[in-house]
């Protein structure tokens, strides 16, 4: 999974030159992974299990709720 989202990604950095980074995340059944690539590599988040209990739960929604809300600069946009 991680190789064909890194495929993805070499991809939008193909196709937007001014990007900077790339976040991204990965759902396989309850598990999560988030993602942060740049230029020069990237790195890998710890297994999550959303379904573990109540305090994944919530932290899960607070990162999608910060994606929601990020701005260009934030989203890796120069």
């Amino acid at each position: 999974t991680t190789v064909q989202l890194a495929s993805y990604v070499r991809e939008v950095f193909g196709a937007q030159y001014t990007r900077r980074f790339v976040h991204a995340f990965t759902i396989c059944g309850s598990l999560v992974r988030y993602h942060l690539f740049d230029r020069a590599g990237g790195s890998i988040s710890q297994k999550i299990n959303i379904r573990k209990n109540r305090r994944t739960e919530e932290l899960f929604i607070r990162i999608l709720q910060a994606y929601l809300s990020m701005d260009p600069t934030h989203l890796g946009f120069d």
